[in-house]
């Protein structure tokens, strides 16, 4: 990889995260979701996707989200707060949690969805049928390495005080 490429590639994972991140939040914004974070956003479509697998509890959301447990219920309980969620223990497993949309909630993940769709069908513009194919096998292979770094524990902070580790 020559070093224009490695910056072009940074750039990429860095900056356009980032723009993605400045859009969405204009987006909640525009439409009056403006006590949500992009964060809170991504636990309610994560708590809708898992809904409809009839798989809402605090684990799985969490495992689809890549975040420990702990820190969904953090948002959890600002969400259930704030009336965009319910939660409920299961009926033969009281330590089961399940989460569930309110009406409120899934009004705000309609409009994200939207957002997401049409955010694509306008980046996919910009490029013939056979560029989307290639980006879209490219873009794959990206998500199944981060994955495979995720469940290697490469993203993880470093609490050995190595400070001569470096990732590979």
């Amino acid at each position: 990889m020559t070093t224009e490429q490695e910056k072009t590639l940074n750039n990429f994972f860095v900056h356009v995260f980032n723009k993605i991140n400045n859009l969405e939040n204009q987006a909640l914004r525009r439409v009056g979701a403006r006590n949500l974070s992009v964060k809170e956003i991504h636990v309610l479509e994560a708590v809708s996707e898992q809904a409809q697998r009839d798989q809402n509890t605090m684990s799985a959301i969490a495992e689809s989200l890549s975040i420990q447990t702990s820190s969904l219920s953090t948002s959890v309980r600002t969400l259930v707060r704030k009336g965009y969620l319910t939660r409920r223990n299961g009926v033969q497993d009281r330590r089961q949690v399940y989460i569930t949309l309110t009406d409120k909630g899934e009004a705000v993940n309609r409009v994200h969805s939207q957002f997401h769709a049409q955010m694509v069908r306008s980046a996919a513009a910009q490029f013939s049928d056979e560029e989307i194919e290639l980006l879209t096998q490219m873009l794959e292979q990206l998500d199944r390495f981060f994955a495979e770094m995720l469940d290697l524990g490469e993203g993880q902070e470093d609490t050995s005080n190595n400070a001569d580790t470096i990732m590979t």
